[in-house]
């Protein structure tokens, strides 16, 4: 993980910007949150009006064919390698193939947390002897997450596990700025209700149209 002084704690060696980044705009953070939770319910509730046979048909197949262990790959993968994929999405899929509202929320819960958890260790072990990594990374946004994280330590995850910020991206960054995995796991529990209330407005978003 690139850091903005290389003699700076966590960053193994790797080259880095000569500024830190600015602070980081919470107000700005606030609002694109509360853009984004509309976005998603306006979403959901387009997406019921227009096409309810096909997604409950396309839930229906997802659940028979991959279970709950479906809804928590889709959350590992883009959690744990900063793949961009909607995460929700397969949440939403589990909900319209039958999987009760809580059972939904732990699978999608676990598979985030397993994922961060991978992100962690990858960006602790591994993204320092790797130039390829590293590129990837901070190709990402993977810089200004380690410089956040050096400035706002466990606070800037607390916020990347429950807004918009690439929560993937902080975790890996948590790991290279050697974060403490305890440390790093406690706060990043607040995917759980983070997972439940993007699935409640898609629920909220859809219901309304299809009730």
């Amino acid at each position: 993980m690139c850091a903005a002084n290389r003699d700076a704690p966590g960053s193994a060696g790797t080259p880095g910007p000569t500024e830190e980044p600015a602070p980081l705009d919470m107000r700005g953070v606030i609002l694109t949150a509360v853009l984004v939770m509309m976005g998603f319910t306006a979403a959901a509730a387009l997406l019921g009006w227009l096409f309810h046979e096909p997604l409950m048909a396309m839930g229906r197949w997802f659940v028979a064919r991959f279970g709950g262990v479906g809804v928590a790959v889709g959350f590992f993968v883009p959690d744990a390698f900063t793949v961009p994929v909607p995460t929700d999405a397969f949440t939403a899929f589990g909900l319209w193939g039958g999987i009760p509202f809580w059972r939904v929320v732990a699978w999608g819960s676990l598979g985030s947390l397993t994922g961060g958890s991978t992100g962690w260790v990858v960006g602790r072990y591994l993204l320092s002897r790797s130039a390829r990594l590293q590129a990837y990374i901070k190709r990402r946004g993977g810089d200004e997450m380690a410089a956040q994280l050096r400035r706002s330590g466990r606070w800037f995850l607390a916020i990347a596990a429950v807004s918009p910020v690439p929560y993937s991206v902080t975790c890996w960054a948590a790991g290279a700025t050697k974060m403490p995995f305890w440390q790093f796991l406690t706060i990043s529990l607040l995917r759980i209700p983070r997972v439940a209330a993007f699935l409640w407005l898609i629920q909220q978003g859809f219901v309304s149209v299809t009730g």
